[in-house]
């Protein structure tokens, strides 16, 4: 006779095994099997007296496993939360931050909601950023640019998930070698950690590509501002390091611009910028 053993001891062994790499080990434990069990986090309280087999036990332990390694829930799962919806993701994209919903609502906050605009985002990752400013702007068109496969691949998938294809073009190329038309605003989200910062074990599954930004961690960022004056782009938003403003500014230094405006994340640290060009 197989071995069965409730959802409630089920939940109760994993959140001892996920102590050490979760803030929320039971929860992070209910989440998990939830996933398995293709059911919502409620329906395993209201049936936490119901067994699993020994089969779905080992497979849900296995899954415990992986997150007791540090690796992300996110890639266990395949799916991240963002801006109240749900996006697919994979191991070689990076996952997107709560504080990366900020830059969206700077976008909207400086667009002129009425007119035109054509948004080119570099570094498109997953596809959030380009796919939530299509579903909150209706008169922009976006060139989303990566030089991952994996990233195109997933931001593909997730803009055909939340039915905008006509709005987000896909290009796989550095920056925006591969975009010939003229762009008004540029986003990114660009790398910006520095070469020689030690990643957290749960970080160490994340592509080093969408991480470090160089030696400093500002090179990309810089990069991406000189794009925007050769471009002669209306508006540059990015996301930046918490210990980059200075280093923004000074890139700044005789540059010809409307204004600059940095904006802080929740917990209060610089976390990006909005550069008026014309």
């Amino acid at each position: 006779m197989c071995k069965k053993i409730s959802i409630k001891e089920a939940i109760k062994t994993a959140s001892k095994m996920l102590k050490d790499a979760a803030q929320r080990p039971r929860f992070e434990a209910e989440l998990l099997l939830s996933h398995l069990l293709e059911k919502e986090r409620i329906w395993l309280h209201i049936h936490d007296d119901k067994t699993l087999d020994e089969n779905e036990f080992q497979e849900y332990i296995n899954l415990i496993k992986r997150r007791a390694a540090h690796e992300p829930v996110e890639y266990i799962t395949g799916k991240v939360s963002f801006y109240k919806e749900t996006f697919f993701i994979q191991r070689g994209v990076l996952i997107p931050r709560p504080e990366t919903e900020l830059l969206i609502d700077e976008v909207i906050k400086n667009l002129d909601a009425q007119k035109e605009t054509r948004i080119a985002e570099i570094g498109v990752g997953s596809g959030v950023i380009s796919i939530m400013l299509a579903k909150k702007l209706k008169n922009i068109k976006i060139t989303a640019t990566d030089i991952s496969k994996e990233a195109i691949q997933t931001a593909e998938l997730n803009i055909k998930l939340h039915k905008v294809e006509e709005r987000i073009e896909l290009i796989e190329c550095s920056m925006l070698d591969s975009v010939d038309e003229n762009i008004d605003v540029i986003v990114s989200n660009p790398p910006y950690i520095a070469k020689d910062y030690k990643l957290p074990k749960s970080l160490r599954y994340e592509p080093e590509t969408a991480l470090f930004g160089g030696q400093k961690g500002d090179e990309l960022l810089g990069k991406i501002i000189d794009l925007a004056f050769e471009r002669n782009i209306k508006m540059l938003a990015c996301e930046m390091g918490y210990d980059q403003k200075s280093s923004i500014e000074k890139k700044l230094c005789g540059k010809k611009y409307l204004s600059l405006c940095f904006y802080k994340d929740l917990a209060g640290f610089d976390r990006g910028f909005v550069l008026k060009i014309r």
